[in-house]
C-alpha cells in the first residue's frame, strides 16, 4: 500500500512539473508583449504588460507589512493612480525599508505588469487599516473611497530612489522532476526491502 502511495506522489509531481512549465512559459511570453493602455482595454490577461497615463491620487498610500527584500524587512508601497480616462488603478510601486508617503505629483506614465491579488493563507494576519498584510481590492475601494479596478499593476519604476521596484513575475523554481525521482526511488527502495524480507523469511521457514 505504501509503495502505491509513493508512486502516486511521484506521478503527482510529474503533473506539477508540466503545470509549472506551462506557467513559466506564460510568464516568459508575457514579457515579450507590447504594453497596452489601461484605458483602452476592459479586462487584461494575467501578467499582461500595461501602461497608464495620469496622476497619483493624494492620501491613498497603503503599505503591505513585513516584506523581505535582500534579507531586510520592509514594506511594499502602494498608491492609487487615476488614469486620463478616469479609472482608478492600484499601483505597487516597490519595496522600501520604511513607510514613505507623498507619491510623485504631476502627469506621469506608469508601466508595469498586471496582477490579481491572491487569497490570504492561514498564516497571514487579518487586515486592520492602516495595517495591511494582503491585497483586498474590494475592501480597499471602500477604505480609500475610490472604485478600484479588479487588478493592480506592479510598476517597472517607483519614481522614487528610496523605493526599489519589485519583480512583477513570480518565478517559482521547477524542481518537480527531482521530487518525482525522490518518491520513485523511495518506492523502489521499499520494494527491494520488502522482497528481501520476504526472501529472508521464506528461507528461514525452510530451515
Amino acid at each position: 500500500m505504501l509503495i502505491l502511495v509513493l508512486l502516486g506522489l511521484g506521478t503527482w509531481q510529474l503533473q506539477r512539473k508540466v503545470e509549472k512549465e506551462a506557467l513559466l512559459e506564460t510568464l516568459a511570453q508575457s514579457q515579450k508583449n507590447t504594453a497596452l493602455n489601461v484605458d483602452d482595454i476592459k479586462t487584461p490577461t494575467l501578467f499582461q504588460p500595461l501602461y497608464a497615463t495620469g496622476q497619483f491620487v493624494p492620501d491613498t498610500t497603503i503599505f503591505l507589512q513585513s516584506k523581505i527584500h535582500q534579507g531586510k524587512n520592509g514594506v511594499y508601497v502602494f498608491d492609487v493612480f487615476q488614469t486620463q480616462g478616469g479609472r482608478y488603478l492600484l499601483i505597487q510601486r516597490g519595496w522600501a525599508i520604511k513607510e514613505i508617503l507623498n507619491p510623485p505629483q504631476g502627469n506621469l506614465r506608469i508601466e508595469g505588469i498586471t496582477r490579481v491579488p491572491s487569497s490570504p493563507n492561514y498564516f497571514q494576519p487579518a487586515n486592520s487599516p492602516p495595517a495591511y498584510f494582503w491585497i483586498d481590492l474590494k475592501a480597499l475601494s471602500q477604505d480609500l473611497n475610490v472604485p478600484l479596478l479588479p487588478y493592480y499593476l506592479v510598476a517597472n519604476t517607483s519614481h522614487d530612489p528610496r523605493i526599489l521596484p519589485t519583480l512583477p513575475f513570480p518565478l517559482p523554481p521547477n524542481n518537480h522532476l527531482e521530487y518525482a525521482l525522490t518518491w520513485y526511488n523511495l518506492a523502489f527502495a521499499l520494494g527491494i526491502m520488502l522482497l528481501w524480507n520476504r526472501k529472508y523469511y521464506l528461507k528461514k521457514e525452510k530451515l
